[in-house]
């Protein structure tokens, strides 16, 4: 089965070079760049632990300053910027996949959680947010006679 899947893959990558080329000389003149104001959508990873709702958040290229996190009964908002390319303009792009531009992700996390012990660490380009479990609360129903 392994014998297979990786001719499966070395094909599969030749079939993508040969659609890169012909991009290329259907487009001599360059890549088309995507506009400031262009959109992108991050991939991320939820997990739970007994104690707390884990995200991760591959956003590499994004500063601190440049990231919204906002929590709001139990929905969890994540949104930015990202500006990777720099001076000086390059005279031509070969291949462009790292997207740019704005990001956001709207996530429903169905455990209750404490907004207000909500941590958010960012390292090595990947963003993880904790959002601890809210302490149940138990609440004792009194019984009336009638």
């Amino acid at each position: 089965m392994r014998v297979r899947i990786g001719r499966v893959a070395r094909e599969l990558a030749e079939i993508e070079e040969k659609i890169d080329r012909a991009l290329e000389r259907a487009f001599s003149t360059g890549l088309q760049l995507p506009q400031q104001g262009d959109s992108f959508r991050p991939a991320l990873d939820v997990y739970e632990t007994h104690d707390s709702v884990l995200v991760r958040v591959e956003i590499a290229g994004v500063q601190p300053d440049e990231i919204r996190i906002t929590v709001d009964g139990e929905y969890l908002q994540i949104s930015g910027h990202r500006r990777l390319r720099t001076e000086p303009t390059p005279d031509r792009h070969l291949k462009v996949e790292i997207p740019e531009g704005n990001f956001e992700r709207v996530l429903r996390i169905g455990a209750a959680y404490d907004a207000e012990r909500v941590d958010a660490t960012l390292a090595n380009g990947m963003l993880t947010i904790v959002l601890p479990r809210a302490a149940a609360e138990v609440h004792r129903i009194p019984v009336k006679s009638e």
